[in-house]
């Protein structure tokens, strides 16, 4: 069981207020070393120089989108196996199918509540203690 205080975290969306609100929901869980990337390119130089336990990654992002960053970092043996929540404002059917098609097992609506997220954690992680 990986202990809150230890778990290191990647955020990756490019509004600054959902990276708050990601902010203050993982320090609801304990978890308070989470790093902040507004694009993709910043998320790869990020993962370069540090390991994560987790990412949450938005989806809909200007440049290099969140699902192609995913098939990125999928495609690298360093981070092939970092767990990726995706988040979303787009739920329909068609995007969560191609989503899942393309690997992605984790997903969490925006905008994100503290309960949510703390389900997708354990899911990927493991519990929190």
């Amino acid at each position: 069981m990986p202990v809150a205080e230890s778990v290191r975290v990647i955020c990756v969306d490019d509004q600054e207020s959902m990276l708050r609100l990601h902010r203050y929901a993982f320090a609801q869980l304990g978890i308070k070393m989470v790093t902040e990337c507004t694009s993709a390119a910043a998320a790869l130089e990020a993962v370069r120089s540090s390991d994560f336990h987790l990412m949450t990654l938005d989806w809909n992002m200007p440049g290099t989108d969140g699902l192609t960053l995913f098939k990125m970092l999928r495609g690298n043996p360093k981070t092939a196996k970092l767990p990726i929540v995706m988040v979303t404002g787009n739920a329909e059917e068609h995007s969560v199918k191609t989503a899942i098609a393309a690997g992605v097992r984790l997903f969490l609506k925006k905008p994100v509540a503290v309960k949510d997220l703390k389900i997708r954690v354990e899911a990927a992680i493991g519990k929190l203690t």
